[in-house]
């Protein structure tokens, strides 16, 4: 099997447990299972070390393995706050967000809090449940520039850090809509940052000093956002808020593509019944794997759009790792 840089088993986080695949071809092989007791709502792999996985739970902190998931271990100390939902590895440690909205940082095992973030999304609350307040929702880094970092805050807009996170600011300049659920920042063309929200999905031209909006014009709800390793951008949408996917059509969800920066779209799959919630490359280095609500995973090429496993449960996210 071909190993995209040097990672060559798929990780899934789902709302029960974890599970690797192997890719064979356009056959995946489900390895293992572990973790199954925990809600995992977010994952990250080290970039310097693909054996180094960490997954966090809805209500029991993070987990991590050294070997590539053949061993898990809680953190220790774990994480100040339990509902984590969202993980980034970057330097050798771990940063992850929570509910309500912060962001903690680990380094040799010592927490430490970057308290801007928490101070940005104290205006911030989430309709469904008042209580929780906002979430940390998606964090991310600037490939060409490691040092800026990006924290989505679901209802919350947009933050942005250029000293490793040691100070934020917030970046909504043209961003209309603040329920921010995920954003990447190009590798392929420096500057370009996309994001995936709850009305609409956004792209700017300046590393998030501006936005303008450019949702595909039938999919209102952005759940995800990926690049490959072309430029190529994919942002998965459904129709409708969550609240609607009870609905025989459930999320009604596409998948779109656009080899423009975002500038125009196409509709490669449609009418998903589970939300698109996560993506990343495939682990041959040929095209896409979307992982859905409904416990399906999607191998996307340049030709077809391919269920390749149905019958997990919600999908959270996916990975590549070691």
């Amino acid at each position: 099997m071909i190993e995209a840089n040097g990672k060559k088993a798929l990780h899934v986080a789902t709302f029960s447990g974890w599970y690797p695949f192997e890719q064979d071809g356009k056959i995946f092989r489900q390895t293992k299972r572990d973790l199954t007791y925990w809600t995992l709502t977010c994952m990250s792999v080290d970039p310097e070390n693909p054996q180094k996985i960490y997954a966090g739970s809805e209500h029991s902190g993070l987990f991590y393995s050294d070997n590539g998931g053949k061993n898990w271990h809680r953190a220790e100390p774990n994480t100040p706050k339990m509902m984590l939902f969202s993980a980034l590895a970057l330097n050798g440690g771990v940063m992850v967000g929570t509910v309500p909205s912060a962001v903690y940082r680990s380094k040799n095992g010592v927490w430490e809090e970057l308290e801007d973030v928490r101070k940005h999304s104290t205006g911030a609350n989430f309709p469904p449940s008042p209580e929780l307040q906002s979430r940390a929702r998606y964090l991310a880094y600037d490939p060409v520039a490691p040092a800026r970092l990006y924290a989505g805050i679901e209802v919350g807009g947009m933050l942005i850090s250029d000293d490793s996170g040691h100070s934020w600011q917030p970046a909504n300049d043209g961003l209309t809509d603040l329920d921010v659920h995920e954003v990447i920042a190009s590798a392929a063309n420096p500057g370009m940052v996309y994001a995936a929200c709850g009305e609409a999905c956004f792209r700017s031209l300046d590393r998030a000093a501006h936005w303008e909006k450019n949702s595909p014009k039938t999919h209102d709800y952005g759940t995800s956002v990926a690049e490959d390793s072309r430029g190529v951008v994919y942002v998965g949408c459904a129709k409708g808020r969550p609240n609607l996917w009870i609905r025989e059509e459930g999320a009604a969800a596409a998948i779109f593509r656009s080899s423009d920066k975002g500038a125009t779209w196409e509709k490669i799959t449609n009418n998903l019944k589970g939300g698109v919630m996560h993506m990343c490359a495939a682990p041959d280095g040929n095209g896409m794997i979307a992982g859905t609500s409904h416990g399906s995973l999607l191998l996307i090429d340049d030709n077809d759009v391919r269920e390749v496993v149905a019958g997990l449960p919600f999908v959270t996210s996916v990975e590549l790792a070691a």
